[in-house]
């Protein structure tokens, strides 16, 4: 098994459903073919360095993974036949390259009244 980073642009007009829609089957797809996810990060609607099929920013998502080749090549096969994907890439990366889990951001702690008795 190797580790991999894959980063997608999503079409910027697509709606943050239909995004996490696309997302959530991409990394289906590297489940179903015997991958783990790593981390999933969602880094939102930026500019472009370069238009795009007519497009001038994009929605940014990176995925990273361990899997085999079949996993990668049924992704790429995914990303090619969806229309929301304009572009990605994926590279194969080290163990030490991984980016560290991000824990679930906590609602912050309520705000402590002092009474002054």
């Amino acid at each position: 098994m190797s580790y991999y980073e894959s980063i997608f642009i999503l079409h910027p007009d697509l709606s943050s459903e239909q995004s996490e829609k696309i997302t959530e089957a991409m990394s289906g797809v590297v489940q179903k073919n015997g991958g783990k996810i790593h981390v999933i990060d969602d880094w939102g609607v930026k500019r472009l360095a370069y238009e795009v099929k007519k497009q001038r920013k994009g929605h940014y998502v990176l995925m990273q993974f361990v899997g085999d080749a079949g996993a990668l090549q049924e992704l790429e096969r995914s990303y090619r036949l969806s229309d929301g994907v304009i572009k990605y890439m994926t590279l194969k990366i080290r163990q030490d390259e991984l980016q560290p889990v991000k824990p679930k951001e906590a609602a912050p702690p309520a705000a402590q009244t002092e009474t002054g008795e």
